[in-house]
């Protein structure tokens, strides 16, 4: 007999090779190589080790009583006795009766073990969930799909990292009466090829259910990715709540590096306004930050001054606080400034009335007339003598953010910030914000050009704060994901141009024209213009398609994009929003997403939304 290596019984000896070698304790047990050995139970979470004695019948009994394991529960063996899991297919047909020769499964991707991804198309296709936590063998199956979420994973990441951009949709469905939260990923390649995967279902909880952090699984999830080429993020406010605005205040420092800029779908065709100029710049330094992510040499100090914008509102209150106006006076009584200086924070005083505090153009302007107090503040010889530790400390931390962090003065950026955003200067902080599409329009117009006429004076040189500025001035934004499905829909080209408003073709042609200056034009303003002007006027005239024409938009354009650069360039960011809501896919993941074992619900969704495993 075989004998627990833990217990000391006696045993008869007998020869191996008098065993019966077809037994089926060979498919779990390791065959000892000779009398005496210790043979181990191979299934997976199972320690148990028997000392080989020549018979099988330990062994055989330990397979029925703790694994539910017989004979003739296996009727599908393989020669393959290192690969265990294949007889799963046999337990799966004694014990649940779900396996179906007629039932047509494929399989794509390249994976160790196919056999247990055949299984989970089956268990997917007749919703038997129960299967993966009951099975004896069930952590075979989970290492499998573990394998297979791996592998895809890392090959859709890479697939979706190399695109210009993409576009990412958060989306909150219900499906058996349970919530989920459901977030996709797609684009237009090159070739106008259309890709959509899944990057996270998972189940929606309530704020009030204290042991789960939706908001933080979710910031995880986009983390995860590491995408930086996205261009906008399309969502539904979810029960009224502004989904970006509660991932915003739940961890403000990641939002902010994983997601630069939430441009949201207008759906309110009603409404014709924009009340987002407060938030232009800010806008405008992400996307900067997001078109430089792999220069060299520059992403790092473009990165700096970005969070320098960010952080401008808590620098300008530290300036307000009354302990460090009380330290200015001194300095003031001191005459350790000049006229000149003592005049700034004259005004700098008018400023601090603005009616909107946290407008960004009135702090960067409040902050540069406060230039010298600020560097005279925060300076390590000034900095020791204040008596606050809670100021000594905030001014040296906003001083290694805009002072010793880059290798020239932040407030030169902040000159040219404020000369190229003055349209904004009596906008942002009148009573009304809220202006027509148009006005917004003419607006963004007057700081293109004034960042077109800078770049135009500038004088040419090749150090790093040369190529900064210039790379900011060209990168100033022409819209602010401003009517994105209205434009989307305009570059259907089963559009009928005296459909379209002057303002959605007006925002094409900037876009068109941003694409020339800065990618065929080499930086020229006017040919840039002519070229847009040329190419929406011949695609507002293009001839009508033939009724018996059933080309979709994406091939349409495939065709063109060679003679309508600019606008095609627009087409490919923008088409994709037409479809993010329309998605029958996301139906086939109502059976996986109710497993009990969360972790393995949303993986299996995952492989088989994303055609891992097909059924």
């Amino acid at each position: 007999m075989a004998t627990s290596s833990n217990e000391a019984q006696p045993a008869k000896r007998q020869r191996l090779e008098d065993d019966d070698k077809e037994s089926i304790c060979w498919k779990y047990f390791e065959v000892p190589k000779e009398y005496g050995a210790i043979t181990k139970c191979t299934i997976p979470g199972c320690t148990k080790q028997y000392k080989w004695c020549g018979s099988t019948s330990n062994l055989v009994g330990h397979l029925k009583t703790k694994h539910d394991i017989t004979k003739d529960s296996i009727h599908i063996t393989s020669t393959n006795d290192s690969e265990p899991e294949a007889n799963l297919v046999g337990h799966l047909k004694t014990k649940h009766e779900i396996i179906n020769s007629s039932i047509p499964l494929t399989l794509t991707g390249s994976f160790k073990s196919e056999i247990c991804l055949r299984l989970i198309g089956i268990i997917v296709s007749f919703g038997e969930f129960s299967i993966v936590d009951n099975l004896p063998t069930s952590n075979i199956i989970k290492e499998q799909i573990n394998k297979a979420y791996n592998n895809s994973f890392l090959q859709l990441k890479s697939k979706a990292q190399q695109e210009k951009t993409t576009i990412i949709s958060v989306n909150k469905i219900i499906i058996a009466d349970k919530s989920y939260v459901i977030i996709t990923c797609c684009w237009l390649t090159e070739n106008f090829e259309f890709h959509k995967i899944l990057l996270l279902a998972k189940e929606w909880y309530s704020h009030t259910n204290k042991n789960e952090d939706i908001y933080g699984d979710i910031i995880k999830a986009l983390e995860k990715w590491k995408l930086t080429n996205v261009k906008f993020y399309i969502y539904d406010n979810i029960s009224y709540v502004d989904f970006f605005g509660r991932l915003y205040y739940r961890d403000k420092q990641k939002y902010r590096n994983l997601i630069p800029n939430v441009l949201k779908r207008r759906k309110n065709r009603e409404k014709d306004y924009f009340n987002d100029l407060e938030y232009l710049i800010h806008s405008s330094l992400e996307k900067w930050t997001r078109e430089n992510v792999n220069t060299q040499g520059m992403y790092d100090t473009i990165k700096v001054i970005r969070n320098a914008v960010i952080e401008i509102y808590n620098v300008v209150n530290f300036l307000k606080n009354k302990d460090v106006q009380q330290e200015i006076e001194n300095m003031k009584k001191k005459q350790m400034f000049s006229d000149s200086t003592i005049n700034d924070i004259r005004n700098a005083e008018e400023i601090r009335t603005c009616s909107k505090s946290r407008c960004t153009y009135h702090n960067i302007a409040f902050l540069k007339l406060m230039e010298e107090p600020f560097i005279q503040l925060v300076s390590n010889n000034r900095n020791a003598f204040i008596r606050e530790q809670v100021i000594r400390e905030q001014g040296k931390r906003y001083r290694e953010l805009m002072l010793d962090s880059l290798p020239f003065s932040i407030f030169s950026i902040f000159s040219i910030l404020l000369h190229v955003f003055k349209p904004l200067k009596h906008k942002t902080c009148s009573c009304d914000t809220v202006i027509s599409t148009e006005e917004y329009m003419d607006l963004v117009d007057e700081i293109v050009f004034n960042a077109d006429n800078m770049l135009r004076n500038l004088p040419s040189n090749n150090d790093l704060e040369y190529k900064i500025i210039k790379s900011l001035l060209i990168s100033i934004p022409s819209y602010n994901g401003l009517l994105i499905e209205q434009l989307a829909l305009f570059l259907d080209h089963h559009s009928k141009p005296d459909e379209i408003s002057g303002v959605i073709k007006k925002c094409a042609r900037k876009n068109s024209q941003a694409h020339y200056l800065k990618n065929i034009c080499s930086d020229n303003l006017y040919k840039s213009i002519d070229a847009a002007n040329n190419e929406l006027e011949y695609y507002i005239k293009r001839p009508p398609l033939p009724l018996d024409c059933n080309i979709n938009s994406y091939k349409w354009w495939e065709g063109s994009k060679h003679m309508l650069p600019g606008l095609a360039a627009l087409a490919r960011e923008c088409l994709p929003t037409l479809t993010t809501d329309r998605d029958d896919s996301i139906k086939i993941l109502d059976k996986p997403l109710k497993l009990d074992d969360k972790d393995m619900a949303e993986k299996i969704a995952f492989l088989q939304y994303n055609n891992v495993i097909q059924y």
